[in-house]
């Protein structure tokens, strides 16, 4: 019996020690938990935070060069650490230098002056820093933060760095900035080894490689949204100049009418602004109707008419005076029907250009034909000087669209001073250049739609222009700010109304680009085809 209670005591001291040790290792796990959740909201109240930079750097012109400064200065705070620096990748993947922030040593060897300097004016150091070209490639970085995803140094350096960085920064940690799979960036952050300073250690490593993801997620969506901005800027550069060029035509034209209706003027003030002795009616007036008369007062007139060597040529000359008389009244008829019909032409176009003016931006149910013939009008001196001549089958039954005419004009003319300057380009002086432009319904892919074609017989398109002939930025004219928007603005404007561009070519015989709207408010996919 007295073996019992000790039994029971050995059981009693068993179960106090096993739930002591319970005990202790749910408090490991509770630990551990709490640690992680305190990472977790360190990582999450980072990430708000970065997310508040990008907010403020969004609408910079360099958005990654206003963000990444603000970046590594919060870098700095969140790690304790006493200096940190962020570069980026430039050429043969080296990086250049963006941001230094707090006390952080120099990457090149300067004078202990010129150091302690830079270290104590951040903004110094960073201006300089911008000018910095490393000796370390993204390789090099790649290799050295393989193992853990970043690299740490304890009393240590990196080869690339010099000799008396370690004097100020004993602690360094470097963690790469990637999209993708490729290396954008690098951070490098310091510290001091002192009892007093925070000391950098692997853990810090490890939230170092998560900001550097989030920095790396920022500048993906600020370079999406730059390519964005770009892409607007140029398209409103595109249709900038897309107004610019209806507005040249329109002045040209203006010009060229004014030129010929000069012309006109000068040719009837030609006819009209003579000596008053050299007019037709002064003749006979003066000389021959006063002697004519004096003869048939005399009662002589018919042997004057039949006999006399001067009265026979009467009836001739003043024949002859009439006659002329008649031609010269003809031909300033003419002039001045050729001066009515340029002035009328004036007035058309600046009538065109204010309605043009007028209706820019506003939709409209439209007669297609108005559209195209207004392109034509202003392209029709450019047509004549040089020597294409213009087809025209449009279909008076065609029905309207809901389109903005404006804009619509912009394209027509887009397409056409691509096919003049094509023809030109070529400039084959044994060809008859033509341009015919068609409007008619026609079903494409079992769609109904109103198709305005244009086609050129110039020299043609290879399947390589063809293919990228709408892509964003190309352009087969050399470079311009404007260049290579145009078609692509054509395109961006044509799906705006769910239509298409379809694009037929052939080498050494032209071009037809149909632009297909759809009718009666079909609906589908715009694209171009060819």
């Amino acid at each position: 019996m007295g073996t019992l209670p000790l039994v029971f005591c050995l059981i009693l001291v068993f179960l106090i020690a096993y739930i002591f040790i319970l005990r202790i290792k749910m408090a490991v796990i509770v630990r551990k938990r709490q640690q992680a959740e305190k990472e977790v909201n360190k990582e999450r109240e980072a990430t708000a935070d970065i997310l508040n930079l990008s907010k403020e750097t969004i609408s910079a012109s360099d958005n990654d060069i206003e963000f990444l400064p603000q970046f590594i200065k919060y870098t700095l705070r969140t790690l304790k650490a006493t200096g940190a620096a962020v570069m980026r990748t430039g050429d043969n993947n080296l990086f250049t230098g963006v941001a230094v922030a707090g006390i952080f040593p120099p990457l090149r060897s300067v004078t202990p002056q010129v150091k302690q300097q830079l270290m104590a004016h951040e903004k110094k150091h960073t201006e300089m820093f911008r000018r910095f070209k490393s000796t370390f490639t993204t390789t090099d970085i790649e290799e050295l933060c393989r193992e853990k995803g970043f690299a740490c140094f304890y009393n240590a350096l990196p080869i690339w760095f010099p000799e008396d960085f370690i004097q100020e920064a004993p602690r360094i940690l470097i963690a790469p900035i990637r999209i993708g799979n490729r290396i954008t960036g690098c951070i490098i952050a310091t510290s001091k080894d002192d009892f007093d300073s925070h000391r950098l250690t692997e853990a810090d490593g490890r939230y170092l490689i998560r900001l550097a993801e989030i920095a790396s997620l920022t500048l993906e969506v600020l370079n999406v949204f730059k390519e964005r901005q770009e892409y607007k800027d140029h398209l409103q550069s595109a249709r900038e100049e897309g107004m610019m060029q209806v507005s040249t035509g329109i002045i040209h034209n203006i010009g060229n009418a004014v030129t010929v209706a000069k012309l006109s003027v000068l040719e009837l003030q030609e006819q009209l602004v003579t000596k008053v002795e050299e007019r037709p009616e002064t003749l006979l007036l003066d000389e021959m109707l006063p002697m004519l008369k004096k003869h048939i007062d005399a009662g002589d007139v018919g042997p004057f008419l039949t006999q006399d060597e001067i009265g026979k040529q009467f009836a001739d000359i003043m024949k002859e005076l009439v006659t002329h008389r008649n031609h010269s009244i003809e031909a300033a008829e003419h002039q001045l029907q050729s001066l009515s019909d340029k002035m009328f032409h004036i007035s058309e176009i600046i009538e065109l250009q204010q309605r043009f003016v007028g209706e820019l931006g506003t939709e409209n149910m439209t007669q297609m034909a108005n559209v195209i013939d207004a392109s034509i009008k202003i392209f029709e001196e450019t047509f004549n000087k040089r020597g294409v001549k213009i087809e025209t089958e449009i279909s008076p039954s065609a029905p309207e669209v809901l389109v903005d005419p404006s804009m619509m004009t912009q394209v027509y003319m887009n397409i056409i001073k691509n096919a003049v300057e094509a023809i030109d380009q070529e400039n084959d002086h044994k060809k008859t250049y033509q341009l015919k432009i068609s409007l008619a319904e026609e079903e494409i892919d079992g769609i109904p739609m109103l198709v305005t074609a244009i086609a050129d017989n110039g020299p043609g398109m290879t399947p390589e222009v063809r293919e990228k002939l709408f892509s964003f930025g190309f352009s087969t004219k050399g470079t311009s700010r404007c260049r290579g928007f145009g078609l692509h603005s054509c395109m961006d404007t044509v799906k705006k109304y769910d239509g298409r561009i379809v694009v037929e070519t052939e080498l050494k015989k032209g071009t037809t680009f149909k632009i297909c709207l759809p009718l009666n408010g079909n609906k589908q996919t715009a694209t171009s085809i060819g």
